[in-house]
């Protein structure tokens, strides 16, 4: 055990000398410690900023504070107060130091938060980079330039006229100098004109920049106003929340304080216990040396007793044997009453002497008995107390857990509100919404059921109207059917005469027709008979005439 403690020790102060080495390099900006002038600022560093501070806190938890400071202002250096553990100075230290790195990584976080915010609200407010100095440095710009005019028609005339022969009266000049000079006069011209657009574009350039400028700063006064103007609950419940969650830091930060204290106290008992524990066997083992010697001393004192009892005995024995030859010498009347009633004494007080001496043999190994079951149940007790402790340090910890959960709950709780109070305006302003559409919707159901009720009205007009129409057209529907039904009468009677008549057609038409077949059999027996005369007259023709048989035919076929 006491291993493990110089190890956790060992650990304790190269964690110690490892952070105190960073955190001087921390405050010495980054320089190593190679000199004694910066090793003596880092003392006096290091003794105001942890070592003073841990001291006063190791002094007010052993309850010397006043001693302290008394002490500090006598010497004026930081001492450890009398009666303080190196561990437990060296884990205060480790403590502090670990305190001022998380101070330092925060406001590190923060700086650079800090600095972040400050580049986005400089690249908002400019968002444009290639605009000129001179626009945002002068609120107002006049925009006053002079157009460089070109010596054109000068430079023209000046090569035109060079080399050229001059008669007096007349100038000549040749064509390729004419068409060099009207080229550069050319080139001359297309030089201006984008001289000319490059100027003016410029120009443009810088009107519209300078205008984009001032509506992106109009537009960040809008947003500023607009966030002035912005309503004091959200503001409120900004700051109700960011004090919430400052609340809720503060006090995680106090339960760990609370469990840090605890485990240090818990170490200390500890430490405690195992060196209870460690001269405990030392005492228990002294414990029973302790009995056995002293179930030694009570045998030798019991073996003594018998021994000076036998002795005594022994010693009775002779006496008597020497005071029964004295009487046997002397002549004594009565020698052996006396000495009948010795031996049956002596008899029963060595039977009591036997007895008493188991006894005391008894009663000591009872003794001893005794205090080994005291010693057991002690350990025991001692045993079971340790339990105890153990599950009441476990049950103080399951109650800080509960409590840090009851205290995240509350929270949580305390946010939940916070949203459904918000709910709750939200859907009290859909409520009010919700009415002002359902008295809508019910001027609108009004007017719907005016329309229907007149529609209805209408509806009946049209209704008695239909009615009265549909009785009109019964009545038209009863004569039209009494017309019909006389036309249907007039009509059979009419196809009966039709059909009398077309039967008697029918006779006519058949007695027409045996007719006209009887006349075309006659007709065409005639002319049978009329083809088979031809024929005849014809062969008798040919017979008779045979030179003139065509002329003759041909003037018979005319008279036929």
């Amino acid at each position: 055990m006491s291993l493990a403690l110089l190890r956790s020790f060992l650990i304790l102060w190269k964690q110690l000398e490892v952070l105190k080495e960073h955190w001087g390099r921390l405050k010495l900006q980054g320089q190593d410690i190679n000199s004694v002038s910066l090793h003596k600022q880092f003392s006096e560093l290091y003794e105001t900023d942890i070592l003073y501070p841990s001291m006063k806190a190791i002094a007010r938890q052993m309850g010397k504070e006043d001693e302290f400071e008394g002490f500090i202002v006598n010497n004026q250096s930081v001492l450890p107060p009398s009666g303080a553990s190196e561990i437990e100075i060296k884990t205060h230290q480790l403590q502090k130091l670990l305190e001022n790195f998380e101070i330092h990584m925060i406001q590190e976080v923060l700086r650079k938060v800090n600095r972040e915010m400050i580049l986005l609200l400089s690249e908002k407010s400019k968002k444009e980079c290639s605009l000129p100095t001179d626009l945002w440095k002068h609120q107002v710009m006049k925009e006053n330039f002079s157009v460089s005019r070109p010596q054109i028609v000068e430079k023209f005339r000046q090569r035109l006229m060079q080399n050229y022969p001059d008669d007096g009266v007349e100038i000549t000049f040749r064509k390729d100098h004419l068409e060099a000079c009207l080229l550069f006069l050319g080139c001359d011209m297309m030089a201006r004109e984008r001289s000319n657009f490059e100027t003016y574009s410029t120009c443009y350039e810088h009107v519209f920049h300078h205008a984009r400028q001032r509506l992106s700063q109009k537009e960040q006064e809008l947003d500023a106003a607009r966030r002035d103007q912005g309503p004091p609950e959200d503001s409120a419940g900004q700051v109700a929340e960011l004090s919430h969650d400052m609340i809720m830091e503060i006090t995680a930060l106090r339960a760990q304080l609370t469990d840090l204290e605890e485990v240090n106290l818990n170490l200390k008992k500890q430490i405690r216990k195992e060196v209870q524990e460690e001269y405990e066997a030392l005492v228990r083992a002294l414990f029973q040396t302790c009995l056995h010697m002293k179930e030694k001393l009570d045998e030798n004192q019991l073996n003594l007793i018998q021994k000076v009892c036998e002795l005594i005995g022994e010693v009775r024995t002779e006496g008597i044997d020497n005071m029964k030859d004295l009487k046997k010498k002397w002549g004594s009347a009565s020698p052996d009453e006396g000495m009948k009633e010795n031996p049956a004494k002596q008899e029963q007080l060595w039977a009591l002497e036997q007895d008493n001496c188991s006894l005391a043999t008894l009663v000591c190994k009872v003794r001893s008995l005794g205090h080994w079951r005291l010693a057991v149940q002690q350990a025991r007790f001692q045993a079971q107390l340790s339990r105890a402790e153990k599950e009441a340090i476990q049950s103080k910890k399951e109650c800080l857990r509960i409590k840090l959960m009851a205290e995240r709950e509350v929270g949580l709780f305390r946010q939940q509100i916070l949203a459904l109070r918000q709910a709750l305006a939200r859907a009290q302003a859909d409520s009010a919404r919700m009415w002002k559409q359902q008295d809508s919707q019910a001027q609108l159901l009004k007017e719907l059921e005016h329309r229907v009720t007149q529609e209805a009205l209408t509806q009946e007009q049209l209704h008695f109207m239909k009615t009265s129409r549909m009785e009109k057209l019964l009545e038209d529907v009863g004569q039209k059917e009494q017309q019909l039904q006389l036309l249907s009468k007039e009509a059979e009677r009419a196809s009966k005469l039709g059909q009398l008549q077309q039967k008697k057609m029918k006779r006519d038409l058949h007695q027409m027709r045996s007719r006209l077949a009887q006349e075309r059999s006659v007709k065409l027996d005639a002319l049978q008979r009329v083809e088979e005369l031809q024929s005849q007259l014809h062969d008798a023709q040919q017979s008779a005439v045979p030179t003139g048989s065509s002329g003759g035919t041909y003037q018979t076929q005319k008279k036929d």
